[in-house]
């Protein structure tokens, strides 16, 4: 029988470094202790984390998704058969703690582990609370959500009848960046992308790991169009500055506030490269115009 509810532990040391035994059976050691409240099964929690199977680092909410990352605590109804570590440590966490917990590797685990690792015995998370999220404050967040995603929604309409527009004036600013009548409106960063700021935005920079909304045009040198979200109508969500974009895309759109228009040069090494992508032929240069919500 789970027990995710549970805040007492068994305690296997006295010693803090042993730390005390999870109701689901990890070791956790709580570096801080601060004493306040602690987390409650269905409440949502502000977290940053490390994984490391020895000195290795595999995984960290950082590296993977720019920096802290919100969970939910499931409830015990809704519990999975395999309680997750991090899960089971949060549960016996106060905000501001740090924690480390450890899980053995069995033959479940062991699926996930390169081969160079195969002999270790323990994943260890490293784990900051950094924040429960009151219940008051997601339905707040939840009302804001909801009022965006019917703006959104009037965005993406407006897109769409704007798409004839935007894929006209983009094809006649590929032919004048192809004939060299853009020269001295560029500027060029050290890495070769080549911008034109239309609008730098009234909102707040755009900065590594933020969520951004993004509509964009993206043409050939040719002013052949590969892709674009207007005749969608729906934006594109991404992090950025974290790799869930091409690095030309992602390195443009740090140059903008949010509300910020412009138009990205990419070189073919900061694009697709030499193997392309779908109708992309290998190598290409690519343009993209982008509106950033």
């Amino acid at each position: 029988m789970l027990a995710l509810a549970a805040i007492f532990v068994t305690q296997i040391a006295c010693n803090q470094e042993k730390g005390v035994t999870t109701p689901n059976g990890f070791r956790l050691v709580n570096h801080t202790k601060k004493g306040g409240a602690m987390a409650q099964p269905g409440e949502t929690v502000l977290v940053q984390s490390y994984t490391y199977i020895g000195d290795s680092l595999m995984a960290s909410t950082v590296k993977n998704f720019g920096g802290p990352r919100e969970f939910q605590l499931f409830t015990p109804d809704k519990a999975p058969k395999r309680i997750p570590a991090i899960y089971d440590a949060l549960l016996m966490m106060s905000e501001g703690d740090s924690a480390t917990i450890y899980e053995t590797i069995d033959s479940f685990l062991l699926k996930f582990i390169p081969p160079a690792l195969k002999d270790q015995k323990e994943v260890r998370y490293e784990i900051v609370l950094l924040d429960i999220i009151s219940k008051e404050d997601m339905d707040k967040r939840a009302a804001e959500e909801q009022r965006m995603a019917m703006e959104e929604q009037k965005i993406g309409q407006e897109a769409i009848q704007r798409a004839p527009a935007v894929a006209k004036m983009v094809k006649e600013t590929a032919a004048d960046y192809a004939s060299g009548k853009l020269n001295g409106k560029l500027t060029t960063t050290a890495s070769g992308l080549k911008t034109m700021i239309v609008e730098k935005g009234s909102g707040t920079p755009i900065k590594r790991g933020d969520q951004v909304h993004a509509h964009y045009y993206g043409v050939l040198p040719n002013g052949t169009m590969f892709d674009n979200s207007f005749e969608r109508g729906q934006s594109l969500p991404f992090a950025a500055g974290v790799g869930q974009m091409i690095p030309g895309f992602d390195e443009g759109v740090q140059l903008l506030n949010h509300g910020g228009k412009a138009y990205f040069f990419l070189p073919s090494e900061l694009a697709y490269g030499p193997q392309g992508q779908g109708s992309i032929p290998p190598n290409s240069e690519l343009i993209f115009y982008i509106e950033v919500l």
